[in-house]
């Protein structure tokens, strides 16, 4: 078989789109997640500005541990570029005033990184359940178990920021990152 030409893309342009990517995944799943979060507001009413902030916190959770894994997703020479166009793009003008890179480097990158120096055996998973944890801790809802383990939401967020994480690479097949010029 004759293997197709890939599109030639920029670091920047690779980087929104896996954005994009991870964006769209929360808009397609979050019907998923809605009722039981419906289970932990008083009256279970869930406003137009209480959505957007929970899916505010449901894309940085997902955004951090894409970023974090990064390094492991793509070849070394891509990871770079990549590295690099996520950085151009989260200090980019229509990014920046979101503030997204403070909260991951302030809540995620640091307890991701620690459980990677535990070097588990499954790194993948107890780095979405690291990411999971933290978006509970982070979500406020009124009626909302201080233990995830007791909690019909944790049991619904978990699966949910697995089932986001781990397609930006699916974008790697389809383009080429063009190297710095």
């Amino acid at each position: 078989m004759q293997e197709l030409e890939k599109k030639q893309i920029t670091p920047v342009e690779l980087a929104a789109a896996m954005m994009q990517l991870t964006m769209k995944s929360i808009e397609n799943s979050w019907d998923t997640l809605q009722p039981a979060i419906l289970a932990y507001l008083s009256p279970p009413v869930l406003t137009m500005a209480k959505e957007d902030e929970l899916v505010r916190e449901a894309y940085l959770a997902a955004l951090a541990l894409e970023i974090y894994c990064i390094p492991h997703a793509f070849e070394e020479e891509t990871a770079r570029l990549v590295s690099i166009g996520m950085g151009q793009v989260m200090a980019s003008d229509n990014l920046a005033e979101h503030r997204l890179s403070e909260s991951i480097t302030q809540y995620y990158l640091p307890r991701l990184a620690a459980i990677a120096e535990d070097e588990p055996e499954d790194l993948a998973l107890e780095l979405v359940r690291e990411g999971a944890r933290i978006l509970y801790e982070r979500i406020e809802l009124p009626l909302k178990p201080a233990d995830p383990d007791t909690s019909l939401l944790w049991a619904r967020l978990f699966p949910f920021l697995a089932g986001i994480v781990g397609k930006w690479p699916i974008l790697a097949t389809k383009f080429e990152v063009q190297t710095e010029q």
